[in-house]
């Protein structure tokens, strides 16, 4: 409790009566499969803290019905993934038919942005999703956590997606 963030501010709202804290050193932990009980369609559940807390509360919701696009994850920061060998792509824009390379040491963002357009970054790190884009075509690697099984057949996350082989192209809904 003592180090919990942003205690001060949550009890300073108006709708703070409708916060419950709930601490580990205090033995208040919550109860996340009673929490999120009683899915209904349309229902969606997001987490953000630590990997533990969220890994938790995805396991509850899916244990509680959610299907996978009503699970949402913020990160605070990049989670530990693998290392990747970047290699060079093409990169086709589906409305005007242009075509980009994307060389191994740049992103799709990137070279979309040097060429005049107006595409929008906040971490550079595939964890925000400010910067998907419509998916028309192409084998993709995702490399974001953001997007669901689902949402991946038809967006990409421009700052880290690549193709998914060497030379591959990748088609998207600009």
């Amino acid at each position: 409790a003592a180090e919990a963030g942003f205690i001060d501010d949550l009890k300073s709202f108006d709708w703070a009566s409708k916060v419950t804290f709930h601490f580990s050193d205090q033995n208040r932990r919550e109860n996340l499969d009673k929490t999120l009980a009683g899915y209904q369609l349309g229902w969606q559940v997001y987490a953000c803290g630590p990997d533990g807390y969220m890994a938790g509360v995805m396991e509850a919701a899916e244990r509680q019905g959610f299907p996978e696009e009503a699970r949402h994850l913020e990160y605070f920061s990049v989670p530990e993934v693998p290392e990747h060998e970047n290699s060079e792509f093409l990169l086709r824009l589906a409305k005007s038919g242009r075509e980009f390379t994307v060389p191994a040491n740049k992103t799709a963002a990137e070279v979309l942005i040097e060429n005049g357009y107006a595409i929008d970054l906040k971490c550079s790190d595939g964890i925000c999703g400010v910067c998907q884009c419509g998916l028309k075509g192409g084998e993709v690697e995702h490399r974001d956590f953001v997007l669901s099984k689902a949402q991946r057949e038809t967006t990409i996350i421009l700052c880290q997606s690549r193709a998914k082989a060497e030379g591959g192209m990748v088609e998207i809904d600009l």
